[in-house]
């Protein structure tokens, strides 16, 4: 009987242990051990030490960093931590500054998951651009349309609500992106807009999750090929967001070889639906279609390694020659939701491709070439733009103006596309000469 005893002993004592969710030990470890303090300076080294664009001279970086610091110190665990850091990082107004994992009630990453460009001129919000084919689109919302409420907040409010308690009083530049995230909505749900024609007429407009759109668009071929002109003898290429897919490579050899059969006299490099950017394999083979010589395309500088060891890094990439060639002329469009890798592209083409003009609008002016972290402390993923980019000439990528400026670039006021127009004036311009 006592052995019988003893025996139960042990095994009563596992029962409650069993009847808990099998994460409840290790939930309560976590949450007896969180640290906010030291979750935050984790993230704020990470900030200092590896974000090429942290010294910036557009917002009070360090009067941010206070006040979130403040704010972290008081968060009762890693969720409500990673809600400040992630509205810490909206502050920089750059969409390559990244904290996750996310929520549905999150606002959906720009410019990827985006089909509105907005900000506030003359106090009113404006719409400046709008995606072509996306929900906005067909919705007929265009370019100049006036914003009067998103999701039944005034505009003003609206802008705001992106940073909550971190950001109170936001600078114009700060409110124009807040405003572009809060008309894009969150990740999960639909929007609702109401909005006021130049005409004055006003109506409720009810919008597509612009993430469930971006997703529905995955698996769409990589590259599209378009012949326009009144000859028809003008190419369209577009890669299809695809930049990051290596099959694009093989995808716009093909597509550039049928153009080049087809007899083309000359080409639209179309880089305005490439808002996730890619890697530079798949840049770097579209640019050498146009070289004929191996030729400087982009510059990087990387601040982590001087403020590590004092010592400069600074290096040129460069662009190999790629059969088939393309000789005649070309004309490279960008806009808004040209991000990243495919703003690489550009001035790659801008500094190497001889024939090549550039037509557009600013870009998506997602910073730098991206890195990824997870922190140990508060396992949050953070990607940053680790390495700063440049033309070769010296200008900040995101700086970068367009030989032929088209504003916007995406659609007119009645729904045209204005880039496409530019590129066929430019041809026509030089077939006179």
């Amino acid at each position: 009987m006592p052995l019988l005893a003893i025996a139960a002993l042990p095994f009563a004592s596992t029962v409650p242990a069993i009847a808990q969710s099998p994460d409840a030990d290790h939930t309560a470890a976590q949450t007896e051990a969180f640290d906010a303090s030291a979750a935050w300076d984790e993230f704020e080294q990470l900030l200092r030490g590896k974000y090429a664009y942290i010294d910036r001279d557009d917002i009070d970086v360090e009067a941010q960093l206070d006040r979130s610091r403040a704010l972290a110190a008081e968060a009762a665990d890693e969720v409500e931590l990673r809600s400040i850091f992630h509205r810490t990082a909206l502050t920089f107004m750059d969409p390559h500054l990244i904290v996750g994992p996310f929520a549905d009630t999150d606002y959906a990453i720009v410019m990827t998951a985006a089909d509105l460009d907005a900000q506030f001129v003359a106090g009113r919000a404006v719409i400046t651009d709008v995606r072509r084919g996306s929900p906005a689109f067909e919705a007929g919302i265009r370019p100049g349309d006036i914003i009067a409420e998103v999701d039944g907040a005034a505009p003003d409010l609206a802008a705001r609500l992106p940073f909550g308690d971190v950001l109170p009083e936001p600078t114009v530049a700060q409110l124009d992106y807040g405003l572009m995230l809060a008309v894009n909505g969150k990740r999960a749900g639909s929007r609702h807009l109401k909005v006021i024609s130049p005409d004055q007429q006003a109506r409720a407009v009810e919008l597509r999750s612009t993430r469930d759109w971006a997703n529905s668009l995955r698996g769409r071929e990589p590259v599209e090929l378009e012949f326009v002109g009144k000859d028809r003898d003008i190419a369209i290429l577009r890669p299809l967001n695809s930049l990051g897919n290596n099959e694009t490579i093989t995808a716009f050899d093909g597509a550039l070889e049928k153009a080049i059969k087809a007899g083309a006299k000359a080409l639209i490099l179309d880089l305005r639906d490439t808002p996730s950017g890619g890697n530079t394999e798949v840049g770097r083979s579209i640019i050498g279609h146009f070289v004929t010589e191996v030729s400087p395309y982009q510059m990087h500088r990387i601040p982590a390694l001087e403020r590590e060891f004092t010592v400069p890094r600074q290096f040129v990439e460069y662009v190999f020659p790629r059969g088939p060639h393309y000789a005649g002329p070309v004309a490279v469009l960008h806009g808004r939701w040209t991000g990243s890798m495919g703003e690489g592209v550009v001035i790659g083409m801008d500094a190497a491709a001889p024939n090549a003009v550039t037509i557009g609008s600013d870009m998506g002016d997602l910073l730098g070439a991206l890195w990824n972290f997870t922190l140990e402390k508060s396992h949050a993923r953070v990607d940053l733009g680790g390495e700063a980019m440049f033309h070769v000439d010296g200008t900040p990528r995101e700086d970068y103006v367009a030989d032929i400026p088209v504003t916007p670039a995406d659609s007119t006021p009645n729904g045209s596309d204005p880039a496409v127009a530019a590129a066929l004036d430019y041809f026509a311009s030089l077939a006179k000469n």
